[in-house]
């Protein structure tokens, strides 16, 4: 129900109420994402038989939920405007390290969560800030990926660092039968879709991604909406970078070499429109789901590293064309 002429609902401007309406997923995109995984899956069992087994659904599930944490977490950087990261891998590897190395030193677990929290924010901080002060995302993120493969690889001495005899194996534990993991993608997913679809902040976001002159004419800072989002998308890389460090008890410079692609790949196939505005975090969850079932098909049935990425690539393009002409009208709505 529309409000009367010149009334603020709980001292919200008339401005942040109308970009409710784009913020809120619409049930074609998600609808395309539900179809493609059904089908990808309909082919998977055809022509896979080991597919459908126990443990090849909860490796589907893991490899989802990491990728799912990371896309969905990011989706607040892209639905502002400001692209999407290039150190994703950088990122998740340097949390990853640095909680085992903490660990190692013996201090305590939820300590060394926290520090690893505190200090992914802080450098997705300082990135958000050089972002709004008007240098280019994908530069700035590339950038800072590079500076922290470095840095991480010279002090790790290009080895594998491990936890010693810390116990970890809550990493890879499941709670009634479902990996940690997954319990985490879900909690995830559903605290950052509230926050970009119930809140003040949610709706500046996707405002200033939408039209941000717009924004900036109704009083919402491009600055804090920018730095609150690359600080979200942190919180994110940490997470996933713990659960790895805790499922395997080690690291390495080297981990997480794929998931900047398979993040990306997500949270385009789940509708998020690369410019900002459109899209939402459980759209990108569905999409890491998605990139995860042809995945695993592909890795069960012997596909070669190119071939894997050449369908991972072919889907995501004919998803985003897709997506594009519904946004263009070119299919009834």
């Amino acid at each position: 129900m529309s409000e009367p002429s010149g009334s603020v609902t709980a001292g919200m401007s008339p401005t942040l109420q109308q970009a409710d309406k784009p913020n809120r997923p619409d049930w074609l995109p998600m609808a395309l994402v539900i179809g493609l995984t059904v089908v990808a899956i309909v082919i998977a069992v055809a022509v896979t038989p080991k597919f459908l087994t126990v443990d090849n659904i909860r490796a589907i599930l893991r490899n989802a939920a990491i990728v799912g944490i990371v896309a969905v977490s990011m989706t607040p950087i892209t639905l502002s405007g400001n692209f999407v990261s290039l150190g994703i891998s950088q990122s998740a590897m340097a949390a990853m390290v640095s909680f085992v190395a903490l660990v190692g030193t013996g201090m305590p677990q939820v300590f060394a969560i926290v520090l690893v929290i505190a200090g992914l924010v802080a450098v997705g901080v300082l990135q958000g800030a050089v972002v709004a002060a008007g240098l280019n995302p994908v530069i700035t993120t590339l950038a800072a990926g590079a500076i922290i493969f470095g840095v991480v690889s010279e002090v790790s001495g290009g080895g594998i660092v491990r936890a010693g005899d810390a116990p970890l194996s809550w990493g890879g534990s499941t709670v009634a039968g479902i990996p940690i993991e997954v319990l985490v993608f879900l909690i995830v997913t559903i605290a950052v879709t509230l926050l970009m679809s119930r809140t003040v902040t949610g709706r500046e976001t996707t405002l200033v991604g939408a039209n941000r002159p717009t924004a900036e004419v109704s009083g919402i800072s491009f600055t804090r909406v920018t730095i609150v989002a690359f600080a979200i998308f942190s919180v994110g890389l940490a997470i996933a970078g713990i659960l790895n460090g805790a499922a395997f008890g080690q690291a390495t410079a080297k981990s997480f070499p794929d998931l900047t692609i398979d993040s990306i790949a997500a949270l385009l196939v789940g509708g998020t429109a690369i410019a900002g505005g459109q899209g939402s975090p459980l759209r990108s969850a569905g999409g890491a789901i998605l990139i995860a079932v042809i995945s695993n098909m592909m890795v069960l049935n012997d596909f070669s590293t190119g071939g894997r990425l050449a369908v991972q690539g072919g889907v995501v393009v004919i998803v985003v064309v897709v997506l594009d002409l519904m946004r263009r009208g070119a299919f009834r709505r």
